[in-house]
């Protein structure tokens, strides 16, 4: 799949030096020389706290401002901003929004801010320089003040740009293979099917990353029987991934369950197929107690396998009928190990 070029995303640290005004501390790339890029030290200089989206021609920008305690800095306080900056062209899939995109990112700022707040010495290196600090001597501060901040900015990098989410904005969602929905007669299937159809009817309005993951696994979705597979009539071959669904758990459904790892793990190890990830949800019907994880764990022998052959496989127990929110998990966690290497 084609690569992402870094210059399309960027997650800023900005500083407003009392001597010398605003400037950028640190960046993953370079972007003194990049043309039209929006202004931050302008941001932080005319806004207060908070966290507001910024447009700038080319350019989409979602900041958090903010301040931290210092007893080195001018009246006790540091000022500080983090920004993630995107250029339009980053979205290539036009029922992105990129606003509601820029949006959903707050909260992880939120936490990036949190943890700068706590991160020992951090304030050192803010009043090292009486000029405008680069980012190659923010490295050497770091390192002289012990502080582990890369570890951090890396983190929330990858929170912020999960690559699985890059992929569904960038590319053709249309997958190559299909989703495989399995399960024994009467365990939820179709009502599963129903469910996150009505969901996506709910929030067809919206067209953020949630809503696109549920048009990815209803429209690359195949209803299969449990049986065709573990007879071998439905291979892995024509499988991007399986969702299998099964009733709350008794010693029968357990019984099945094992009959189908056993197949999967036996396919699977071929190899000649790829990685398959395998999403298993115990259909918890009204009113019913699932079986704890430990109990799930001593009749399901072949979780163990699974994870010993370092296998992809989730395992969430929820009443596929309700229209709730909570089924976005486990189909975000399927969509993620699709899309990722």
């Amino acid at each position: 799949m084609k690569s992402i070029n870094l210059e399309e995303k960027f997650l800023v640290l900005s500083y407003f030096d009392m001597r010398v005004g605003p400037s950028i501390l640190y960046s993953n790339s370079d972007v003194t020389n990049i043309y039209e890029f929006p202004d931050l030290s302008k941001i932080l200089d005319f806004n207060e706290e908070g966290t507001f989206i910024f447009s700038f021609r080319k350019f989409q920008t979602i900041n958090t401002i903010f301040s931290m305690t210092s007893d080195i800095a001018r009246g006790g306080q540091d000022l500080l901003m983090i920004s993630c900056v995107i250029r339009g062209s980053y979205f290539k899939n036009i029922l992105t929004d990129i606003f509601q995109y820029l949006e959903s990112k707050k909260p992880i700022l939120e936490r990036f801010v949190a943890e700068l707040k706590v991160l020992p010495n951090f304030n050192l290196v803010l009043h090292k320089n009486k000029i405008k600090t680069t980012i190659e001597q923010f490295k050497e501060y770091c390192k002289e003040d012990n502080v582990d901040f890369f570890s951090i900015y890396d983190k929330f990098f990858e929170l912020i740009f999960p690559e699985s989410e890059i992929r569904i904005i960038t590319q053709d969602i249309n997958l190559q293979k299909k989703i495989l929905l399995l399960g024994p007669k009467g365990s939820g299937k179709d009502t599963f099917l129903r469910t996150i159809e009505a969901l996506q009817f709910y929030n067809q309005s919206k067209i953020d990353i949630p809503t696109r993951i549920l048009g990815i696994i209803i429209d690359n979705i195949i209803l299969s029987n449990t049986q065709e597979f573990l007879n071998g009539k439905i291979e892995l071959d024509i499988a991007q991934a399986i969702i299998f669904i099964i009733k709350n758990i008794d010693k029968n459904t357990c019984n099945e369950v094992n009959s189908l790892l056993e197949k999967y793990i036996s396919s699977y190890s071929n190899k000649k197929f790829g990685k398959v990830p395998l999403l298993i949800i115990n259909n918890v019907f009204q009113e019913e107690t699932p079986l704890r994880e430990k109990e799930i764990k001593n009749n399901i022998s072949n979780l163990k396998r699974l994870r010993k052959e370092k296998i992809p496989i989730k395992y969430y127990s929820l009443n596929v009928s309700l229209e709730d929110q909570k089924l976005l998990e486990p189909l975000k966690w399927l969509v993620k190990e699709i899309f990722s290497d």
